[in-house]
């Protein structure tokens, strides 16, 4: 695990000059976040989250909910005031693009999909989709340990010099050893898409439940 861990320390790149953004431009924030993914407790569907500020969990960000009996997997994350801001639907039967991010709750208009592969204890999720402030395409690789939950989000591929623009680990905390629930603490660069980042640790946590 040396290479991942040394990956995990590098530091963040801001992009706020060049901004990274597949949702809206409001979530391409100037300066770097931390943000908290709290599962919650008792949910009907068993993966809700609560976003909010690392430091601060009364400033709230997201909303993750779960749609159970959905024939595809859906997750709908919505803003601090509600709004839909994309859902995610997991494609059952396919091998490679194992997530569709589409806007808002009932559009079919697609943002991006996430390739993923977990291997042994290697995970790795990316996706390409057009810029929708600068229309080119971008590239952006998450990888790391998925059962340790520390994983670093690329913009490119990092085998090709791609840069470090994120990174997610999960805290030890009570909540995880008493009831079984992840949290996870995101740290995000200042100019990339903050939501993007949330439904991509979103997706990381999904698919490691499924190859649990």
């Amino acid at each position: 695990m040396g290479a991942d861990q040394s990956a995990f320390e590098q530091p963040l790149y801001p992009q706020s000059k060049d901004p990274i953004c597949a949702t809206e431009p409001r979530f391409c924030l100037p300066q770097t976040v931390q943000l908290r993914l709290r599962e919650k407790l008792w949910s009907f569907s068993g993966d809700d989250f609560k976003i909010t500020d690392a430091s601060n969990r009364e400033f709230v960000y997201f909303q993750c909910q779960g749609r159970v009996f959905s024939l595809r997997e859906k997750k709908v994350l919505r803003d601090n005031m509600g709004v839909p801001v994309l859902n995610m639907k997991e494609q059952l039967f396919s091998f490679t693009d194992k997530f569709k991010v589409y806007a808002g709750e009932h559009s079919d208009r697609e943002i991006c999909k996430f390739n993923s592969k977990l291997t042994f204890f290697k995970a790795k999720l990316s996706s390409q989709f057009i810029d929708v402030i600068s229309g080119r395409p971008r590239l952006i690789t998450l990888k790391g340990d998925w059962r340790e939950k520390r994983c670093v989000i690329y913009l490119g591929e990092p085998k090709q010099g791609g840069i470090p623009i994120a990174r997610i680990f999960r805290p030890l905390t009570g909540r995880s050893l008493l009831f079984g629930v992840d949290d996870y603490i995101i740290e995000i660069a200042g100019g990339v898409d903050i939501a993007l980042a949330v439904i991509m640790c979103i997706a990381l946590d999904e698919h490691s439940r499924d190859s649990n």
